[in-house]
């Protein structure tokens, strides 16, 4: 399974399991750093994340279930 494969199949998990949230995951291990619907949490994190050498990739289910935005 190639990386890409592996993000889309852990960022449909992962917005399924949260479904109205934005979620920050960690773009090499695919850990899901944060959760919430208030966007200023997600950005504190991420800036944390960030000043660890990590790279963020931030997900948000769109309301229609056949469009992704990655």
């Amino acid at each position: 399974m190639t990386y890409y494969e592996q993000l889309v199949k852990r960022a449909a998990a992962a917005m399924k399991r949260h479904p109205r949230s934005t979620i920050a995951m960690d773009a090499e291990t695919f850990e899901i750093l944060c959760t919430s619907k208030d966007p200023r949490k997600v950005a504190a994190r991420l800036d944390r994340a960030v000043s660890e050498g990590r790279t963020p990739v931030i997900l948000e289910k769109p309301r229609k279930p056949e469009t992704w935005i990655l």
